[in-house]
């Protein structure tokens, strides 16, 4: 049973119909029907990791080896990471004891050939189980197998039990090690587990000019708070520059479109203080107010006693925007987060043109007390009434409630805990989503795009945001080319000045480091080695990054820059301190003076086949990118930890490829039964937010208008015009009118009733459509059947929106065999598409369609997404992306959402119908 299906069975009302789902060790590619003790005995697991230079091709060799019939073999998982041009993956088998030494021997060959470094371990016996270790070994077999059974299983009960985060730092500036060091050993003394260290080229000062990025994915143990995490992080990381954000992990990097972002106004989303505008304005210097220490806004609104009030408009104005301000408010809009300002120093007048020109839809702030003459009082609006004060906490609630948001969606901008009670502090955190702190004056650059990187936005993200605003606002330029040596500059702490200055004598060291505990304790001390190299000036950590198996399994990168006499001490050091840990490694020196080309075009391959991914699948698949020069960048896993049925491939496609590139992938596609799509990457992909789908063999397994027919006794006659139509006898319009007039003289009310009880929804129908919810999509569904049907399919999936053709009836409730109003034909549903996209204010490269049948193809072709649903040739033919499997929830995978996240998603809908039952 899916994860899917388990959310279900915790909320048995809106159960369906699922899928069985695969056995952890059920092999699709074996050729032996034994049952799982003589697998056991007659199969192993294997770890196998390859380095090297980086470039297309390299994994492809290696697959195709792994899925030859002799070897048995069966992937269970992959793991990759790429710095610079220096490449590590990692393939999880399970493989046949009887060929397992044929199998390594011709993965050395390979690896030998292409100049690349492999070597192998067997998970459960420890780090000294290297290719020494018996493959053939029963006991050992037994206990690799068990090994990887267990860890799976307890991965699974951990997500039930434990704290998954996501933690975001910016540091402007190089990363500083000891930053680094201290984070990871304060999570380490929590008893946490790093499952992800990710920083991509894009997320590094010499790139972006904004700061370096750090994005951290961790597992918790019970126990453990947002609101400890993160003050305890923010503790340290503020004496070196850095901010933190720490929020609960959803299984997205990126936050989703159901959100709402609460801004401050004074030194958040303006440079300064704008009541000292106000005071500007009406002659008072503000600089007094810091003088005396009284910079406080009371004192501040006491001074204006007796001053002419119109300063205010002066002041709202000349109001000036924190640079980048523009740029994340319509970005943040154009992705469907709704914006907030909420401000206790402003006033009416400056906060409205605030909300204007930034294009916000809340606005709220303390205005000030003018008397009838027109002059200040010196006191706010709502002082002398109200003694309760204004509470940004209670405006907070209730925003998020009425715009149905969940807390954990609510993200804070600015100094908004700043003067509350550390109880109060410590309930923001847990409560609401992350906080964000941002003060401009204490920023020597600021830009309020920063925050777009703590958010959890990734910097090719934030590039393409920021092109799309260029474009919008009539000034575009090209990507510049930035030398690192130009960018990097010493940083200032409150201890101290930390340099590190990269000469052109100086070297680039790329360690690659594996460990089969994944103990974060074995990296904290790595970079403890680091340290005095670092604080000398002579060492600097220019990237790092980590990805798990599900085994714990994890490959760590390291590249670090060297500089003085003894450019190799601290390598050494790190070398002999990883030996000491029982840990491998391996390392290359890399260029240290590199150009930073354009960012290129990043696409993505989804592949699923269930029970599970068949190596022969994944050989064709990678074989046909290798033969295109396509680079692989990225592997990420979209099932659970109990099977490995979906991959989503990032990847550098050159343009020139695309083309043939989709036409390989479809003939896979076709000839072994599995579903591909090919999608460019970027804010289009992920930043979906409306989806329409058809409601026949598409939402329900069942055509109404057979149901209909079997009830009217008319089934044979219904399908011979079905028949007719299909061999394009009868148009759409035709074949409709003639079917609906067989209907006439039926009680409508008695055969829809009868009809409606008996629907049949699609597997997976229901969880793909509470996730979607969830996520702040807008649903509907727009059908050629007819409205009753339509009606309940709306609200038992809990649809937005419902289109459908109407039966007329005369006064007693019988049908008369016609239909009235507007029919819904295939350019009417293309029509209805982009009318729902504009009410909602959606671009309609925004929007999923999903359908089946030949009258969606103008939909399918409309939508930013078209995905044909088990669909006719002809209509598989025309859509750009199509899904075989019979389980709607893998429209999911092509969103770029896992299975992880789909399950948290839906724990969180069935935590909220729990709470308003209770209610």
């Amino acid at each position: 049973m899916s994860t899917f299906a388990q959310a279900a069975q915790r909320n048995p009302r809106n159960s369906e119909p699922e899928p069985e789902a695969p056995k952890v060790f059920e092999d699709s590619d074996s050729l032996s029907d034994s049952s799982e003790e003589d697998a056991a005995e007659e199969q192993g697991c294997l770890v196998v990791t390859v380095q090297g230079p980086n470039g297309p091709g390299r994994v492809a060799p290696f697959i195709a080896i792994i899925a030859k019939q002799q070897h048995q073999a069966r992937i269970l998982d992959m793991a990759q990471y790429v710095i610079e041009d220096a490449l590590v993956f990692s393939l999880m088998l399970q493989h046949g004891a009887v060929s397992s030494i044929a199998l390594i021997r011709e993965l050395v060959s390979t690896a030998r050939h292409l100049n690349l470094k492999i070597n192998f371990s067997f998970p459960g016996n420890g780090p000294e189980a290297r290719l020494q270790a018996p493959p053939h070994s029963g006991v050992q077999r037994q206990r690799r197998i068990s090994f990887v059974r267990e860890n799976c299983q307890a991965a699974v009960k951990a997500k039930a039990q434990e704290l998954t985060v996501a933690i975001e730092m910016l540091v402007r500036g190089a990363l500083p090690a000891q930053v680094l060091r201290d984070t990871l050993g304060y999570l380490s003394d929590t008893g946490s587990k790093m499952l992800e260290i990710k920083q991509s080229g894009g997320d590094r000062i010499v790139v972006n000019e904004i700061g370096t990025k750090l994005s951290l994915r961790v597992r918790c143990p019970s126990g453990v708070t947002i609101s400890e995490l993160q003050l305890h992080l923010q503790a340290f990381c503020c004496k070196y520059c850095t901010e933190v954000v720490v929020r609960e992990w959803e299984g997205m990097d990126r936050p989703n479109g159901k959100s709402l972002v609460v801004f401050g106004l004074s030194d958040v989303l303006c440079p300064h203080d704008v009541l000292d505008e106000v005071l500007c304005e009406s002659g008072i210097d503000p600089s007094v107010f810091e003088e005396t220490g009284e910079n406080s806004a009371m004192a501040k609104v006491r001074a204006l006693k007796g001053k002419d009030a119109r300063c205010m408009q002066k002041a709202a104005q000349n109001l000036q925007f924190t640079p980048g301000a523009h740029l994340v408010c319509q970005s943040l809009k154009e992705l469907g987060f709704r914006l907030a300002l909420i401000s206790n120093t402003g006033c009416k007048l400056i906060v409205d043109r605030a909300k204007k020109e930034l294009n916000l839809d809340y606005a709220i702030c303390r205005d000030l007390e003018v008397a009838e003459d027109g002059a200040f009082t010196g006191h706010f609006a709502t002082e002398r009434k109200d003694q309760t004060g204004f509470v940004k906490l209670d405006y907070l609630k209730l925003l998020a409630e009425r715009e149905g948001i969940d807390p954990r969606n609510v993200m804070i901008v600015g100094t908004f805990t700043h003067g509350m009670t550390q109880g109060d502090v410590r309930m923001t955190l847990d409560t609401y989503g992350p906080v964000i702190h941002f003060h401009a004056p204490a920023l020597q650059n600021p830009t309020l795009v920063s925050v777009l990187y703590l958010m959890g936005f990734s910097g090719s993200d934030v590039d393409e945001m920021q092109s799309r605003h260029k474009r919008v606002n009539g000034r575009h330029t090209s990507p510049k080319v930035v030398p690192e040596t130009a960018v990097l500059q010493s940083f200032k702490t409150e201890e101290g000045v930390l340099k590190f200055e990269m000469g052109t004598d100086g070297r680039r060291y790329l360690l690659r480091v594996r460990s089969e505990s994944n103990e974060l304790q074995s990296l904290v001390q790595l970079i403890e080695t680091l340290l005095p190299y670092c604080e000398a000036g002579q060492c600097s950590v220019d990237r790092i990054q980590q990805v798990t198996m599900m085994a714990e399994n994890a490959l760590i990168g390291l590249s670090l820059d060297m500089v003085g006499q003894d450019q190799q001490a601290a390598l050494k050091d790190i070398i002999f301190r990883c030996h000491q840990l029982g840990l491998s490694v391996d390392w290359d020196e890399q260029e240290s003076e590199q150009t930073m080309p354009p960012r290129t075009e990043q696409c993505i391959v989804t592949i699923v086949q269930n029970p599970c991914l068949k190596a022969t699948v994944l050989g064709q698949v990678f074989q046909a990118m290798a033969s295109l020069q396509v680079d692989c960048t990225r592997f990420e896993r979209l099932s659970d930890e109990q099977s490995f049925a979906a991959l989503q491939i990032t990847a550098a496609v050159p343009p020139v490829s695309e083309g043939d590139l989709r036409a390989k992938l479809l003939a896979i596609s076709k000839e072994q039964d599995v579903d591909i799509a090919f999608q460019r990457d970027g804010i289009d992909r992920w930043g979906r937010r409306m989806i329409v789908f058809d409601m026949d063999s598409t939402l329900i397994q069942q055509e109404v208008i057979d149901e209909l027919a079997k009830q009217c006794g008319v089934e044979e006659t219904v399908g011979e015009i079905t028949e007719r139509a299909m061999r394009g006898e009868l148009d759409f319009f035709e074949s409709l009118k003639e079917r609906v007039a067989l209907l006439k003289g039926h009680n409508s009310q008695k055969l829809f009733g009868s009809v409606k009880q008996n629907l049949l929804f699609t597997p997976g129908a229901l969880q793909l459509c509470r996730t979607l919810k969830h996520l702040g999509y807008k649903m509907a569904v727009i059908s050629g059947g007819f409205m009753p049907c339509a009606r309940e399919v709306q609200r038992k999936l809990g649809l937005d929106y419902a289109f459908a053709n109407t039966l007329e009836t005369d006064k007693d409730g019988t049908l008369t065999g016609l239909t009235v109003g507007a029919v819904v034909t295939p350019q009417r549903k293309q029509a209805l598409l982009e009318m729902i996209a504009q009410v909602e204010g959606c671009d309609l490269r925004q929007t999923v369609a999903v359908g089946d049948g030949s009258n969606d193809i103008p939909m399918l072709m409309s939508a930013g997404l078209g995905i044909a649903f088990c669909a006719k040739p002809k209509v598989q033919a025309a859509a750009e992306f199509r899904v075989n499997n019979k389980d709607l929830s893998t429209v999911l995978f092509l969103i770029g959402l896992s299975e992880t996240a789909a399950q948290r998603l839906l724990d969180r809908s069935c935590e909220d119908d729990s709470m308003m039952h209770a209610a």
